[in-house]
């Protein structure tokens, strides 16, 4: 099934999804004057933006962070290591391409999630592609087929490919077995999403931060450490985006193709711009201004691809070891501990750890919300349980066999939303001109 599924993976991620994301996303920025360079500055000054009264679960901030848990996971350690001993150094330019493409589909996709959230049976707002598919384009077998997509994935892709990756480098650092880590992984995972929305958005406006700056704290100080070898891993990078690079150490060698490939994947795989998840954690926020939410939403991007992904990157590169023949989590570990030394490895292991929770508690925000769309309020205590179940299944399976899957079920729930967001473009439009003639930030 795996080899399968790899194949379908392999087909999907060749012309048809990297033309669908990387021209939709040319598109919205035709559409919307390239939103995410043009509003870039306002996005940032939207971050001190408080409304008291307007309606909503949590805090503008809150969401974002939410959000910002749920993009920086092991696909900014793991996701960015298979790309480049899959694709070569090239794929990290393909990712950064990739990034700054999907800022603008990220705020396209957020702010069609705030405008057309509803506020469900419970009290809790619930929005996303499942309801823009199905209030605004009247679609509503489509909005029921994403709405499955994203609960498929979240159950058998996100929770074994986070589970997976915390269980590999602590396996390989502490030497603790897999399905014992799994299992924790998933005990701490209930316990922070059983109080719902509110309590997984308190636990990310604290957690996010915290782990972005130990981890680019650790990454700025080994780069420094490897200084000398920096100038030609970006030469790397550069060269082998356009030009295939022959075998080498453990790496088998890449082609454009492959480059272009896994980094566009990985990029998209890590940032979700495109894939609708994202919108249904700023359908939350407190706010009456949609647009102001989606330029908070682009930041998410930013930070997660062309900040966090960049990092993991060039620590690899710099470090020499990415030709190995090592992947996954372990390859970080011993790029890491090229400049820091056995700190290297425990940077990487607390990393990984905070970073696949994180993910782990956001996305059982994703996958309930998608149940409380197919089957009603009733359907979030039921979910959590077989989600947390899911959790353990990482202990079983190779680490590509695993993003195999998730990269299948990325594309599986990405084509409505893409589709939608083009069919949206003129109200996204019309929306964004609307804030700017009132020159609100």
């Amino acid at each position: 099934m795996s080899d399968i599924v790899q194949a379908i993976s392999d087909w999907l991620w060749g012309p048809p999804l990297l033309i669908a994301f990387l021209g939709t996303g040319l598109y919205l920025a035709a559409r919307l004057r390239a939103v995410q360079v043009t509003e870039f500055m306002s996005a940032l000054r939207a971050l001190t933006t408080k409304e008291t009264a307007a309606e909503g679960d949590i805090s503008p901030f809150a969401a974002l962070m939410t959000a910002v848990g749920g993009i920086v996971g092991n696909g900014n350690i793991a996701g960015v290591a298979t790309a480049i001993t899959a694709g070569g150094p090239g794929a990290l330019f393909w990712m950064w391409i990739s990034g700054v493409v999907g800022m603008g589909t990220m705020f396209a996709e957020s702010v069609l999630g705030v405008r057309y959230r509803v506020k469900g049976a419970d009290g809790l707002f619930v929005g996303g592609p499942m309801y823009y598919l199905r209030d605004r384009l009247g679609w509503p077998k489509v909005a029921a087929f994403f709405a499955v997509g994203l609960a498929a994935k979240t159950l058998f892709a996100t929770t074994t490919v986070q589970a997976n990756s915390i269980a590999s480098v602590v396996a390989s650092e502490v030497g603790l077995a897999p399905w014992i880590t799994c299992a924790l992984v998933a005990l701490v995972t209930a316990g922070a999403v059983v109080g719902g929305v509110r309590s997984i958005g308190r636990v990310s406006e604290i957690l996010a931060p915290l782990m972005g700056i130990l981890y680019l704290g650790g990454a700025a100080i080994a780069i420094a450490a490897t200084w000398e070898a920096f100038p030609g891993a970006l030469a790397l990078v550069f060269e082998h985006a356009f030009t295939p690079m022959a075998a080498t150490g453990g790496f088998v060698g890449a082609g454009v193709r492959e480059a272009f490939r896994f980094g566009v994947a990985r990029g998209v795989y890590s940032n979700e711009a495109g894939t609708g998840s994202v919108p249904i954690a700023h359908a939350s926020a407190r706010t009456s201004d949609p647009v102001r939410q989606g330029k908070l939403a682009m930041l998410g991007v930013f930070l997660d691809t062309l900040v966090v992904s960049s990092a993991t990157g060039l620590v690899l590169l710099t470090s020499g070891v990415w030709t190995s023949g090592l992947d996954s989590t372990a390859l970080m570990a011993r790029a890491f501990s090229q400049g820091l030394g056995p700190a290297g490895a425990v940077v990487v292991l607390i990393a990984a750890i905070l970073f696949g929770v994180s993910t782990l508690i956001t996305w059982a925000l994703y996958g309930e919300q998608c149940a409380v769309y197919l089957w009603g309020p009733r359907a979030r205590r039921i979910y959590r349980v077989f989600y947390c179940m899911a959790i353990v299944g990482g202990a079983a399976g190779e680490a590509r066999a695993i993003w195999a899957w998730g990269d299948f079920f990325n594309g599986v729930m990405a084509i409505p939303n893409l589709v939608a967001l083009v069919f949206l473009a003129g109200d996204l439009s019309e929306m964004l001109r609307g804030q700017r003639a009132k020159g609100r930030s």
